[in-house]
């Protein structure tokens, strides 16, 4: 069975939706801000991982268009999950995704770190579209 992506927000604001290939994955909350955890962690979710797009949210191998709708606005970026094979992963590998603002960072577990992806900031609404991700008219 396919390992997961833990994403993991950057910034202070909480993610009010994550989509991942127009699923919906969930929200993850801002980093912490001292209380209980140390100031700055950032705050996660798991998204599963899956071998074929199944119509629900998870990362598949090759371009995963991904949607944050954080509290002021939304960032789009594609996430591209390498073949087994290719690098240090297989497909039953957990893998981390650190999401900051402008750029999401793909990592092993073993702290490889496999690709960085520019995010783009939209004020508005982002809607998906059956080729990649278009920006509403807001």
């Amino acid at each position: 069975m396919p390992g997961n992506v833990y994403v993991f927000n950057l910034y202070s604001e909480q993610v009010n939706n994550l989509t991942v290939s127009g699923g919906p994955a969930g929200s993850i909350g801002g980093y912490a801000t001292g209380s209980g955890a140390a100031p700055y962690t950032p705050a996660s979710l798991a998204v599963p991982r899956a071998q074929y797009p199944s119509g629900s949210a998870a990362f598949v191998l090759g371009g995963n268009p991904v949607q944050v709708f954080w509290d002021s606005f939304c960032g789009l970026t594609t996430i591209n999950i390498p073949s087994p094979g290719s690098g240090p992963v297989g497909l039953n590998d957990p893998l981390i995704l650190l999401l900051a603002v402008n750029q999401a960072t793909l990592l092993s577990t073993h702290g490889y770190v496999l690709a960085s992806f520019p995010v783009s900031q939209v004020v508005g609404e982002a809607l998906p579209i059956a080729e990649g991700l278009a920006v509403g008219s807001n």
